[in-house]
């Protein structure tokens, strides 16, 4: 699918999909495996390789045949969602910045993107494409944030389902789910700070950038140090809930297992009596009409003299 906006004075808007040439921006997302293999052939790069990097991102500069210079950058989009496998849980967004147009690749449409280019308003209008393209790193990363103070809420009901009803098998689904996320993210903000250097290192480089551009990058930097600071906390604490979760294992295991082995103790007693008993010479009671309730009892109060005595020593 094509999504195209023109930019008039300084306002981003939706425009017709067959004036693609005349757009300021094109969003393309989907299966437009014709429109990306043009821009392919005509620069040498395979756009549809770097859609399908989910754990690294691309940057390059080209020059053109009239020397003007353009830039290819991409960066991950993480999307946390249930069920999701390592290998879908982000989507990466490829940027062509040319002097007067703004080409934005993904391989499925991500909402936030049309939302945000529909009636932009733009103060450098000498570097139009660039504060686009910052606008919309700018409100992905927010939305990255967000998401990841959605993980926050995950790990309290993980806490609270651990507190209440221990290591049960879902707690251990949940858990495994937020440690996939974790990789998903930590993998995700590592490779845009690269695509961020990247940016900084061409954008700050033109003399008359917008001072507001430049805010704008000082405060997407703000934002990944902000996350990466919160990812490295949450997957500390993850670690710190799983072996605190082996712990709880082995602590319920080895009460099990003290118990088993306090009741074997407890029933040898009886066994050893009712041996005695059973051998073939002369034993007390054998010829009482109450001797077997006398063995019974007998067997009862050394059992319960062993259990008490057990309980003394604190075995339990």
């Amino acid at each position: 699918m094509l999504k195209t906006y023109s930019l008039t004075k300084d306002t981003l808007s939706v425009s017709s999909e067959s004036n693609i040439k005349n757009s300021s921006v094109v969003y393309v997302y989907g299966d437009e495996r014709e429109y990306i293999e043009s821009f392919e052939h005509k620069y040498d790069f395979k756009i549809g390789n770097i859609l399908t990097l989910d754990d690294r991102v691309a940057y390059d500069t080209m020059i053109d045949q009239n020397d003007e210079k353009s830039l290819l950058v991409s960066f991950l989009f993480p999307e946390v969602h249930e069920g999701g496998h390592l290998d879908n849980l982000t989507t990466s967004v490829v940027f062509l910045v040319f002097k007067n147009k703004l080409i934005i690749f993904t391989k499925q449409k991500l909402k936030f993107i049309p939302e945000l280019l529909s009636n932009m308003v733009l103060r450098d209008a000498n570097n139009s494409m660039q504060e686009v393209l910052l606008k919309i790193m700018q409100k992905d990363f927010h939305v990255m944030l967000n998401d990841l103070r959605g993980v926050k809420e995950k790990i309290d009901d993980l806490d609270s389902d651990i507190s209440t009803s221990g290591p049960l098998r879902p707690t251990f689904g949940d858990l495994l789910t937020l440690q996939k996320y974790m990789i998903a993210l930590s993998t995700t903000y590592g490779a845009n700070h690269k695509a961020l250097d990247f940016i900084k290192k061409n954008f700050t480089t033109i003399n008359d950038i917008d001072f507001t551009t430049k805010k704008i990058i000082d405060e997407i930097y703000d934002t990944s140090d902000t996350m990466d600071r919160i990812i490295s906390g949450y997957s500390q604490y993850l670690d710190d809930l799983e072996d605190m979760i082996n712990n709880m294992i082995s602590y319920q295991l080895n009460m099990i297992m003290k118990t088993l082995t306090e009741i074997s103790i407890v029933l040898t007693i009886p066994a050893i009596i009712f041996g005695f008993w059973g051998i073939n010479v002369h034993v007390p009671f054998e010829k009482s009409s109450y001797g077997v309730f006398a063995v019974l009892i007998i067997s009862v109060i050394l059992s319960l003299i062993c259990w008490f005595l057990l309980r003394r020593k604190t075995y339990l």
